[in-house]
């Protein structure tokens, strides 16, 4: 398998554990000195917040397209544009969707790569 290839298959095991809010599924990717920077506000979160966040609270919605593989030796970043629609439709609207983009950074380890750094920031609507 090519490091294209993991780190592929890496990200849809991302999503995939925020699809069922699931920190079992996550905590594998993840390097024990991984950091997560909130783009809407700039934060930088303890991973305890992140796990809080993520475990309970599925979103078996989410999907993600534009996703871009950047491989350079030891070190990939990997891009995406997620999008969701809430369980519960905004009585205003007909539909709903969030739009995200996020940028993994993932670091070769010796077994593999792991993500160091997440980050994820909302898109404008439109």
């Amino acid at each position: 398998m090519s490091d294209l290839d993991d780190l592929t298959e890496l990200n849809l095991r991302f999503v995939n554990a925020f699809r069922e809010g699931s920190w079992d599924l996550l905590r594998p990717l993840l390097a024990p000195d991984f950091s997560y920077l909130d783009g809407a506000t700039g934060e930088v979160w303890p991973i305890e917040r992140y796990i809080d966040d993520l475990a309970g609270n599925p979103v078996p919605t989410v999907d993600i397209d534009q996703v871009r593989v950047h491989i350079a030796g030891n070190v990939a970043v990997v891009s995406a544009r997620s999008c969701s629609t809430p369980e519960r439709f905004n009585r205003y609207v007909d539909t709903y969707e969030r739009f995200n983009r996020y940028v993994d950074t993932y670091e070769r380890r010796d077994h593999g790569w792991l993500c160091v750094h997440a980050c994820v920031w909302p898109l404008q609507a439109g």
